[in-house]
């Protein structure tokens, strides 16, 4: 998740002052393609030095391949949902970009599956070397989040149904400070939008907003805690599934002039953010909030 939201800011701050110029137009005395080119180099680069200083330096152990439990494991699932997510964004961050920068369709897919691929690969195989071990579970969906992305770029229909993350801290700080919004699963909720008025049949769309979408939610209660993953229980209680249901805000029904600002416009629409629903926790009730944080 980390890295996703480092994403965001490397290359939205790199790409800001082209915006507004036309494909071909130059950047740093370089075209668009180019800077793409360098940008994501460097910025591998620099991701994979944080991650070996976070968590990696100084924890090197014989390689462990491990089975945490999947759906029933310390996070009750969250964790995996966050592997789908963080790489399903980046397969369509990387996307838009490439079209921004022009490349051609075959090429930005296959840089756009290629890279998530390779990194949730790499992490997976590193952590292999610590104590944390490889997760097969983790590296399945990592690939499904990128295959999602790839059906709905082959087939539009499916772009009616988006998956999105939000993030609210719980206050409870996990396994380490390096790692509070990544591992503070408590805070996480993770979404399927559903585009309402674009599944609506033609005669029907006039009566639902173009803006306003239907989410449903997932998360878990009690899961941050600094020794979930080693099945120890919360002060706060055991550990709970979440659901949650929710308006959404369709974001790629505003309309942008700008193709830079259609690119972060349609980036950040994979976030989901504060609007009416309620979250359910089986067996301790229903909740309903005007502004739903987590």
């Amino acid at each position: 998740m980390k890295r996703s939201i480092l994403t965001i800011f490397f290359v939205a701050t790199l790409f800001r002052s082209s915006a507004g110029q036309e494909r071909d137009s130059l950047f740093l005395g370089m075209n668009r393609k180019t800077v793409l080119n360098y940008s994501l180099t460097a910025y591998s680069l620099a991701s994979f030095y944080v991650e070996y200083q976070w968590w990696w330096k100084g924890n090197y152990k014989p390689f462990k391949y491990g089975n945490d439990g999947f759906l029933n494991n310390y996070s009750l699932g969250v964790d995996k949902a966050g592997h789908f997510y963080t790489s399903y964004f980046y397969f369509q961050a990387l996307y838009e970009f490439m079209e921004w920068g022009g490349f051609d369709k075959t090429t930005s897919m296959v840089t756009s599956m290629a890279i998530p691929a390779f990194y949730a690969l790499s992490i997976e195989l590193n952590d292999g070397f610590t104590y944390f071990s490889f997760s097969g579970y983790d590296l399945t969906a990592n690939m499904l989040g990128i295959g999602y992305g790839v059906l709905q770029r082959q087939y539009p229909y499916l772009n009616h149904f988006k998956f999105k993350w939000s993030y609210y801290p719980s206050g409870t700080i996990p396994l380490d400070d390096k790692f509070i919004i990544a591992n503070d699963y408590d805070g996480h909720i993770y979404w399927l939008s559903t585009d309402v008025h674009g599944i609506l049949p033609e005669p029907m769309k006039g009566y639902w907003p173009k803006f306003l979408n239907i989410a449903v939610g997932y998360g878990a209660k009690n899961v941050s805690h600094r020794n979930a993953w080693l099945g120890e229980i919360s002060s706060k209680g055991p550990k709970m599934r979440k659901f949650a249901v929710s308006l959404d805000y369709n974001l790629g029904s505003l309309n942008v002039d700008d193709d830079f600002l259609n690119v972060l416009r349609n980036i950040v629409d994979y976030f989901h953010y504060p609007a009416p629903g309620m979250t359910i926790v089986p067996g301790h009730g229903t909740e309903v909030k005007p502004f739903l944080l987590h």
